[in-house]
């Protein structure tokens, strides 16, 4: 008896042996019954330029606002993402850019926002913030490393009262290009100082040439630079924030007086307020003018156009405080957005600006706001211009950082001194009248 209890107890440890390995092998198959088809193919090589976390294994999906004009680059990008991760679904609007602006603020107003939308930054992207509507990143940026990952310089002006309220995609600088021939031509040579650059442009007028050539409002390019040079760095950005007085500060009367001499020189075409941007640019190409405050598109532009890009180049215009002016373009997250969303669209993020991606996809925007990322050929006259930025410091661009109301008011005051209907040292309180009404309606 004893002997069959013996061989009835190693049976039943057999027998339970058994079971132990049917049950793994069934836990094993239903782990792969849950794993999308595309994680049972073979493993592809690894991409040093993603993160090393899988995407998430959930089907999700994101909702995507962006510029028709980018529809050509994202719709291949998105394509392409989706083919490579087949759980992750990024359903697109493209819209025009007036009504993406427009639909984002009516989207904010009944809580329907996307998961993620495209962003021109400055006030445009601080609304956000201030409304509690955009994820703050910043958190998020110091644990990934966006410093190692982003150009100082597009964080900076991604950034809202300590915020990080976008991920930056473009950084863009506004720079004096100009006509390099012509330069050599008259023995000059790019100017480093306010002084330098009046006796190139008088050179230039002796010559017969117009020294630089602008429209309309762009003509705040200029102004916007001479405010830079006699506010310095603090009392210029709190104007712009509005924190300081326009009407008592000194260096926006002497900022207007500088840019009327300058009209009245001739330092700029008689036609500048009615010219638009391609006839003035005309000017330049067709060696009219020799100057331009102008965007990195420039570049792109006089290739497109097969002008002869070995005469032209840039030079920061000499603000006395080393700043170009400048602003990022951003992408805003829901401040709903669910942190598998976030892994989804961050992981959608780091492909589209992967060495892979730039290399497949040449209609992506440019430049990038992401370090190490080689500027297209076309772009090549704009090369050290984001190194500039991050180096030097910027400082954000008028338009993008004050209030369309007040924007109107500034740009009506800035043709009335042209025209000398509004005397310089007035300037000043027009533009504070419209900012004391701004904060007096909040």
């Amino acid at each position: 008896m004893k002997k069959n209890a013996l061989c009835l107890m190693l049976a039943l440890v057999m027998l339970m042996s058994l079971l132990a390995g049917c049950g793994s092998g069934n836990q094993q198959n239903n782990d792969n019954s849950t794993t999308p088809p595309a994680q049972t193919s073979e493993p592809a090589a690894p991409d040093n330029t993603e993160p090393a976390a899988d995407p998430a294994a959930n089907e999700v999906t994101l909702t995507f606002w962006t510029p028709t004009w980018r529809q050509a680059a994202e719709e291949v990008i998105i394509a392409d993402f989706m083919e490579k991760y087949p759980n992750i679904k990024i359903e697109t609007t493209y819209m025009s850019s007036d009504d993406i602006k427009a639909n984002t603020k009516i989207a904010a107003s009944s809580n329907t926002l996307p998961d993620m939308w495209y962003n021109w930054g400055g006030v445009l992207a601080d609304f956000y913030a201030k409304n509690g509507l955009c994820l703050d990143l910043t958190d998020y940026a110091a644990s990934h490393n966006w410093s190692d990952r982003f150009l100082s310089g597009a964080l900076e002006q991604a950034t809202y009262e300590g915020q990080l309220v976008g991920l930056p995609q473009n950084l863009i600088g506004i720079v004096m290009f100009y006509r390099a021939d012509i330069f050599k031509q008259y023995n000059l040579t790019p100017p480093t100082t306010l002084e330098e650059l009046e006796a190139v442009c008088d050179t230039l007028l002796a010559n017969g040439i117009t020294p630089m050539t602008t429209y309309g409002n762009a003509l705040m390019r200029t102004h916007e630079a001479l405010l830079e040079y006699y506010a310095g760095e603090e009392e210029h950005d709190k104007l712009l924030l509005m924190e300081a007085d326009w009407s008592t500060s000194e260096a926006v009367s002497k900022s207007f007086a500088k840019l009327k001499e300058w009209i009245d020189k001739g330092y700029f075409p008689a036609t500048v307020l009615t010219e638009d941007s391609n006839s003035a640019k005309m000017l330049m190409y067709s060696g009219s003018a020799a100057m331009t405050m102008e965007n990195p598109g420039m570049s792109s532009e006089i290739y497109a156009n097969e002008y002869n890009a070995e005469d032209y180049a840039w030079f920061a215009f000499p603000s006395g405080t080393g700043r170009i002016s400048a602003y990022a373009k951003l992408c805003q997250f829901n401040a709903n957005i669910t942190d598998e969303k976030l892994e989804a669209a961050m992981l959608f993020w780091d492909y589209y600006y992967s060495a892979e991606s730039i290399a497949a996809h040449d209609l992506i925007e440019q430049p990038t706001a992401t370090i190490g990322v080689e500027l297209p050929e076309t772009y090549a006259l704009a090369d050290g211009m984001l190194e500039a930025i991050s180096d030097n410091g910027s400082f954000a661009v008028m338009d993008l950082k004050m209030e369309p109301v007040i924007m109107s008011q500034y740009f009506t005051t800035c043709e009335a001194v042209v025209l000398g209907s509004t005397a310089p040292e007035a300037a000043g309180a027009e533009i504070q009248a419209a900012v004391d009404n701004f904060l007096a309606n909040q």
